[in-house]
């Protein structure tokens, strides 16, 4: 790919919210607060935009990267960086959960015929944690395996009917152990689905943001402690933001034959407004 200049991509790689699901989101989408974790929740995210996005008019590959709020935090500086590469566009979508019913099937697919993705990087953890349980509260899916075959094998049927391939990120960890525990059982479906179809590969969010099980801070490049968390337990603060962005990109480059730019970290970072908030050390006193 041709070497880019040293800009701020172009407005298709800037994150396009559309808000998919909207029964059990509704004013509280980006809001994943739960009992037990300490602190508010960060504010939700930007669910309009200026304009809708218009794909570009070339042969690059195109990539959509579609979640919930945490996924969310990462696809700006990933999208960024798929840009800077000057190989591929990137544009994300709001997704909190996985379709359930016709309507929530229809929203999706109209993400996907928007964007005309060669690869969708996909990832859901807690409104699909709090959309299992309200399943179990109506007595849909009570038998086991249902989850299986009613949600994720139709959903994955979706995202690859057209031949895109599919980076299934497994939830980073929480610092609610009960709802942690709970979610690590559905990135075992995950992770299941993704061994028996050639089309989906499976990565796991931990690998950059937790290595060594949730934690606030993890050390940064200059080996001191960076704040990785936000005050909620759940979401990324931006140094995790980036962490999660810099080891999606590798996976997407792998995948795309890309060329990552050495310096997209620094680009991005000087386009991005301070931000203590829930990411101040001392927030929680």
């Amino acid at each position: 790919p041709p070497t880019p200049e040293r800009a701020r991509p172009g407005p298709w790689a800037r994150a396009t919210v559309g808000v998919l699901l909207l029964g059990l989101v509704a004013g509280a989408c980006g809001d994943d607060a739960t009992p037990g974790a300490a602190g508010p929740s960060p504010a939700p995210p930007t669910t309009t935009t200026t304009s809708p996005t218009v794909p570009p008019d070339d042969e690059l590959p195109r990539v959509l990267i579609a979640g919930d709020s945490v996924l969310a935090e990462a696809a700006d500086p990933l999208a960024f960086a798929i840009e800077a590469t000057g190989g591929a566009h990137a544009e994300f979508t709001l997704g909190p959960d996985l379709p359930r019913d016709e309507a929530d099937v229809a929203l999706w697919q109209a993400a996907l015929d928007r964007t005309d993705p060669d690869l969708v990087v996909v990832s859901v953890g807690h409104w699909e944690y709090l959309s299992v349980l309200g399943d179990f509260a109506e007595g849909e899916r009570l038998q086991p395996g249902t989850y299986r075959t009613e949600v994720l094998e139709p959903f994955a049927d979706l995202l690859t009917a057209t031949g895109a391939r599919v980076l299934w990120v497994g939830p980073a960890v929480i610092e609610d152990a009960e709802e942690a525990e709970f979610v690590s059982v559905l990135e075992q479906d995950f992770r299941a689905l993704a061994e028996e179809r050639p089309a989906i590969d499976f990565v796991d969010a931990d690998t950059w943001v937790a290595p060594d099980g949730y934690s606030e801070t993890l050390p940064g490049p200059d080996g001191e402690a960076d704040q990785v968390r936000r005050a909620d337990g759940i979401h990324l603060c931006p140094a995790g933001q980036v962490l999660l962005a810099e080891g999606l990109l590798g996976e997407v480059a792998e995948r795309l034959d890309l060329t990552p730019d050495p310096a997209w970290v620094e680009d991005w970072q000087a386009g991005q407004e301070p931000e203590p908030g829930g990411c101040a050390p001392d927030y929680q006193e």
